[in-house]
């Protein structure tokens, strides 16, 4: 999340099938950054320590302040876990609505391509989409984890056993901590 970052503004998940990584996590991550960027300022009461420090990052210094000393001055001393943070609630509320969007779709000729083919999911949106799948796509995401989780552990196995300094693959660490947790800020 930086200030005055283009985000591309996804309005299906069908739109991220064919971009790298979780598809989920690529939706929810520009549509975190939107609503900590665009979010009226009036509507904020509460933030996580996540999206404090984000919307520090992705708000100008004028904006931040007015939406901090709202919070300074309203807040009671404790600070928000993150099911009672406005923005975690959007990014959840989102979250649902794409994964029954992808459910609605999953028939797709286009769709069905990608759960055959070129398919990576994040343990966390695989384990939610799987609850809402029928069995014979439920065993698929079970098998598109499988494969993430086997190419994962051969390209750490890699890193771990061959470090070199100026080799690339060290991303295999961040794709290894989205596949476990989902990309960072969107669970806890």
């Amino acid at each position: 999340m930086r200030t005055h970052r283009q985000l591309v503004l996804y309005q299906s998940i069908l739109q991220v099938l064919e971009e790298s990584g979780c598809p989920f996590c690529r939706f929810l991550k520009e549509y975190q950054t939107a609503r900590l960027q665009n979010r009226p300022q009036e509507s904020i009461h509460r933030l996580c320590s996540f999206h404090t420090w984000g919307l520090a990052a992705v708000r100008d210094a004028p904006a931040a302040a007015q939406v901090f000393i709202k919070l300074v001055e309203d807040t009671p001393s404790l600070s928000p876990t993150e099911s009672e943070c406005d923005v975690c609630e959007d990014v959840l509320a989102e979250e649902d609505l794409r994964l029954r969007e992808f459910v609605s779709c999953i028939a797709r000729t286009d769709v069905s391509h990608w759960l055959r083919g070129s398919a990576v999911l994040c343990i966390p949106h695989g384990t939610k989409l799987r609850r809402l799948v029928q069995p014979a796509f439920a065993a698929r995401i079970d098998a598109i984890i499988q494969n993430c989780r086997q190419q994962l552990a051969q390209e750490l196995r890699h890193l771990r056993d061959d470090p070199e300094p100026d080799r690339t693959g060290w991303g295999a660490i961040g794709r290894a901590a989205e596949f476990l947790v989902s990309q960072r800020g969107l669970h806890t």
